[in-house]
C-alpha cells in the first residue's frame, strides 16, 4: 500500500507576542539608543564619569562595557538615587548569592543581536521578551557591502538594588563596618565586593576606551606633535580619522581618561548622526518612490 506523502512542513516561525506588544518593545528600544547618543553629546559628563570611573569604585564588569552603555547605566543610576558600582542579571546575582529586591526597576543596556555580535553582552538578555532578531531595532552602522548589526536592549540591576542572599566567610570590611564572617552590607564598594582596584580600574577603562577608537576606525597618534594637538591633551581630527594624545595622556591620569572618553564619545555621536540623517533620507525617497503618480 503507497504510503502518504508527508505534508510539507512550515518553516515560518510564529510569536507569541501581539505586534502592540513588539512595537511598543521596539519604540522603547529606539527611545534608549535616542537617549544613549544625547548622553554621550553631553561632554562634560562623559569626562566626570571617566574620571571617577577610575578610582576603584566602580566594577570591571562596568568598564569592560561599551562607553554608550557606561553612560546609559551612569544615568539612569543617578535617576534611581544611588551611584553605580556593579551590575548583573538577575541570574548573575543569584550565582553571586544576591538577589535583587521586590520591586526594583532595572537599568537598561543596549546589546547588537543578530549578526556582528562580537561585543554583545550575554548575559544582559531580558527574560520576557522576543530573542528574534526581527524583533529588534536596525541601526544602519554598516555599509551597503557589510551585513547591519540590529540592536535591542537588556535588563541589568547595580548591587545597590540587591540583597545577600548567603553568609560569606569574610573579614572585617572597614567600607561599610561588616563584623568579620558576616557578609557586606547591600551595595558595598570594597574591593573584594567590585573586584577591582583604582590601578587595574584605570587601566581597565583606558584599554577599553583605546579599543573602542580603534574599532571605530580611528588610529591613535600618541604622543603626538603640538601642531596635530592645536592646544588640546586629546584632539579627535574626524577628516584624518585619528586621535591625537599628549605624551602626558595616560591611564595614570584620571583627566586624561576623562579627555579619552570624551574623544570616543564625540567619535560615537558623529556617527550616530550620520546614520540618522541617512535613514531619513532613504525614509524621504521610500515616500517618494511610493506616492502614486500624478497626470
Amino acid at each position: 500500500m503507497p504510503r502518504k506523502p508527508a505534508g510539507r512542513k512550515s518553516t515560518r516561525r510564529t510569536s507569541r507576542y501581539t505586534p502592540e506588544e513588539i512595537a511598543a518593545w521596539r519604540q522603547r528600544d529606539r527611545d534608549v539608543m535616542n537617549r544613549s547618543t544625547e548622553y554621550l553629546e553631553d561632554g562634560p559628563s562623559v569626562r566626570r564619569f571617566a574620571r571617577n570611573a577610575t578610582d576603584g569604585q566602580v566594577s570591571a564588569r562596568i568598564l569592560g562595557y561599551s562607553l554608550r552603555n557606561q553612560m546609559l547605566l551612569e544615568r539612569q543610576a543617578e535617576e534611581h538615587g544611588f551611584r553605580l558600582t556593579d551590575v548583573d542579571t538577575l541570574r548573575g546575582w543569584r550565582d553571586r548569592g544576591r538577589k535583587v529586591r521586590r520591586g526594583e526597576t532595572g537599568l537598561r543596556l543596549i546589546r547588537p543581536v543578530g549578526k556582528d555580535t562580537k561585543d554583545a553582552d550575554p548575559d544582559a538578555s531580558p527574560t520576557e521578551e522576543p530573542e528574534r532578531d526581527e524583533d529588534a531595532e536596525d541601526r544602519d552602522d554598516s555599509t551597503e557591502d557589510e551585513p547591519k548589526v540590529k540592536f535591542r536592549t537588556g535588563v541589568v540591576f547595580d548591587i545597590a538594588q540587591t540583597d545577600a542572599t548567603e553568609p560569606e566567610d569574610t573579614d572585617a570590611c572597614p567600607q561599610c563596618t561588616a563584623e568579620a564572617g558576616e557578609p557586606c552590607h547591600p551595595g558595598c564598594i570594597c574591593p573584594a565586593c567590585l573586584g577591582v582596584d583604582d590601578q587595574a580600574a584605570a587601566e581597565t577603562l583606558w584599554n577599553n576606551l583605546y579599543e573602542q577608537i580603534t574599532k571605530a576606525g580611528y588610529a591613535i597618534d600618541w604622543p603626538a606633535t603640538a601642531a596635530n594637538l592645536a592646544g588640546q591633551r586629546v584632539r579627535v581630527d574626524h577628516d584624518a580619522h585619528t586621535v591625537y594624545a599628549e605624551l602626558g595622556a595616560t591611564a595614570d591620569d584620571p583627566d586624561a581618561v576623562g579627555e579619552f572618553a570624551a574623544a570616543l564619545a564625540e567619535i560615537v555621536t558623529r556617527a550616530d548622526r550620520a546614520a540618522e540623517t541617512r535613514r531619513a533620507e532613504r525614509k524621504a525617497l521610500r515616500a517618494l518612490t511610493a506616492a502614486p503618480a500624478t497626470v
